[in-house]
């Protein structure tokens, strides 16, 4: 058995793509392990949203040149968002390189190996399937997806992005929308429930436009409906939203289906309607506000996360002051927060008036602490109520510890006890709450 070693960096889409690489090399013999040390192949799985990102993989593979200088034989990999956006540029600046991945061509890597083998020069395959059917009946999806979780599941139902946000590279590393047939995501979470699996997380760019493509003949709501009627699943979470596509239907089907979690991520990104139509977002930050209020009526106890950009171009102080009052009025439990990073091919990084680092650094740290004490607060409200959780594994505050998620999507920990096993599903109190987490007593399982 050979050993792989995946560093995965970014979100949840990277996540899975990371577990599909796995499962297409699990086929091929190959093991995962924790430590690069021991790694037959090594695979960077990479992320081009944050700035610097292609600065972070070439630095990266520096370090992994001196570990292949000392094992020759080591198989180093690229694959995701920077592998998608600079292909043969990689193994022209890193020639040892062995293989070089995007997004789409993740059931490539047998190829891609054999090409290695025969010392062919070409080892990079970024080729973009448009044609939905290629995403749907490619041998990906048919392959071994190697889990890393044995209760809790990703699963993708649309790809790409059709935006065209200013700031954000997606649509140029993922491509356009390209929805899965419900009927191959159905069938997917049936063999997940059959083998033990009792929560998904439906997985997109911008998971409200789902079936957009199709002709919109199934959308998100009615997904979750179809996926509610599936036994022995629990729980079904999904993310990320767009505010313009997060409409009434989906409300409801929050509201109504039992199985479906009340949590909703859904970006903001400014409180300004100036910087939001810049950022060519779609809305204004009323139609956003109108949105949340219809949901938190619809669904009292819902949780509600988001994403803030600080120091987007053309951001006056008072631009900004709207972001902060609109943090104070949204009371989100929690918030993702980035300073605006020049992103390759994106409208704004050609922007003027680009905000100063040392600014946006101020801007960012005002955000962070704000949003902090909102979240503190909102934990502590959790504290003396119960919650459902879901056991998903030992707590990384110690092995005497047990970790689980309410509904919600709040962390929460408690104390080891006999008849609680990873995957059940269980009844707690809160008893103290953190800026991070909340601690529990078990009061039924």
């Amino acid at each position: 058995m050979k050993h792989l070693f995946i560093k995965t960096f970014g979100c949840q889409m990277n996540e899975l793509d990371s577990e599909k690489i796995a499962g297409v090399l699990s086929d091929l013999g190959y093991s995962l392990t924790d430590s690069p040390d021991s790694a037959d192949m090594i695979i960077l799985n990479t992320c081009s949203v944050r700035e610097k990102a292609e600065s972070k993989c070439y630095s990266d593979l520096g370090r992994l040149n001196e570990l292949k200088k000392e094992r020759p034989d080591l198989l180093i990999g690229v694959g995701g968002c920077v592998a998608q956006q600079e292909g043969t540029k990689i193994v022209k600046r890193a020639p040892y390189v062995d293989m070089v991945f995007g997004t789409d061509n993740i059931s490539d890597i047998p190829g891609l190996l054999e090409k290695r083998r025969e010392k062919a020069k070409n080892r990079v395959s970024t080729e973009r399937r448009r044609k939905r059917v290629l995403l749907q009946d490619n041998s990906i999806v048919k392959s071994t997806v190697l889990r890393n979780h044995s209760v809790k599941a990703l699963v993708n139902i649309v790809d790409g992005c059709d935006k065209f946000c200013t700031f954000c590279v997606v649509p140029f590393t993922r491509g356009r929308e390209r929805s899965r047939k419900p009927e191959d995501i159905c069938n997917e979470i049936r063999g997940l429930a059959a083998s033990g699996y009792k929560e998904v997380t439906l997985l997109g760019q911008n998971v409200d436009s789902y079936g957009k493509d199709m002709g919109g003949g199934t959308g998100l709501a009615g997904l979750l409906e179809m996926i509610s009627e599936i036994p022995g699943i629990e729980r079904i979470r999904f993310m990320t939203s767009h505010p313009a596509d997060f409409n009434d239907n989906l409300i409801t089907a929050i509201a109504k289906l039992p199985k479906v979690c009340n949590h909703v991520h859904l970006p903001l990104q400014s409180g300004s309607d100036a910087m939001l139509d810049k950022m060519k977002r779609n809305y204004t930050y009323a139609e956003y506000k109108e949105k949340i209020t219809k949901l938190r009526e619809a669904v009292p106890d819902v949780t509600i996360t988001t994403d803030i950009i600080a120091g987007f171009p053309g951001e006056s102080d008072a631009d900004f002051n709207k972001t902060l009052k609109a943090l104070e009025e949204m009371q989100y439990d929690a918030a993702y927060t980035f300073k605006y990073s020049k992103r390759p091919y994106t409208p704004a990084r050609t922007y003027e008036e680009q905000v100063t680092i040392d600014v946006k650094k101020d801007r960012l740290n005002k955000v962070i602490e704000l949003q902090n004490s909102i979240t503190l607060a909102k934990n502590k409200e959790c504290e003396g109520k119960e919650f459902e959780i879901l056991i998903e594994g030992e707590s990384k505050r110690g092995s005497v510890s047990l970790t689980g998620r309410t509904r919600g999507n709040k962390i929460v920990h408690i104390q080891k006890q006999e008849g609680i096993f990873i995957g059940d599903i269980i009844q707690v109190r809160i008893t103290f709450a953190t800026f991070s987490s909340l601690m529990g007593e078990v009061v039924g399982f």
